[in-house]
């Protein structure tokens, strides 16, 4: 048996429910709702050959111009022996022709190798005239005219990244005056 039951609500207009004996297994529409359509994923095949394109055009751009006899990629190479390390020291020379930044003796703080071999960068830091100053260098800059290292580290801190002597009595002084006493 249906019985007929009338509802009145302040929101919904009035309308007529029927409750059957059995349960209901379907929703009966109230209002316009809107409908959003679910497209299929898009195909990822494209991006990925652009990946390969930009990795391949990279090494060309490495190779041609800003790295032809291949000593700045010989410093960031871990398999190197003549690799630089954090707590090493080194002079950054730069060309006078290009720019007219002195140049910049520092300890290395980090080495950031980073997925593409030119983004690779260097922070060095140094004390001059009693303020202490930390430079990020880019090592595949063509600003660069080349790198120096001037001190190993001793093997004492065996760290990538030596962040944490900043401010500490582990800091570096005025590198330039040790090297010059030494």
């Amino acid at each position: 048996m249906l019985k007929s039951v009338g509802r009145i609500s302040a929101k919904f207009p009035t309308r007529i429910c029927l409750t059957p004996l059995t349960k209901r297994f379907y929703q009966l529409p109230i209002g316009s709702r809107k409908i959003v359509p679910v497209y299929p994923p898009v195909q990822t095949e494209p991006a990925v050959k652009n990946a390969t394109l930009l990795q391949k055009l990279s090494e060309i751009d490495l190779k041609e111009n800003l790295d032809t006899d291949g000593w700045r990629f010989n410093l960031i190479d871990k398999n190197k022996k003549d690799c630089i390390r954090a707590g090493d020291i080194i002079r950054i020379v730069y060309n006078k022709e290009k720019c007219s930044y002195d140049n910049f003796i520092g300890y290395i703080l980090s080495v950031d190798r980073k997925e593409r071999i030119q983004d690779a960068s260097v922070l060095l830091r140094n004390q001059i005239s009693k303020v202490m100053v930390e430079v990020r260098v880019p090592l595949f800059s063509p600003l660069v005219e080349r790198v120096d290292i001037l001190k190993r580290a001793d093997g004492s801190r065996k760290r990538n990244k030596h962040y944490y002597i900043r401010g500490t009595k582990l800091d570096v002084g005025n590198l330039e005056s040790k090297l010059r006493k030494k």
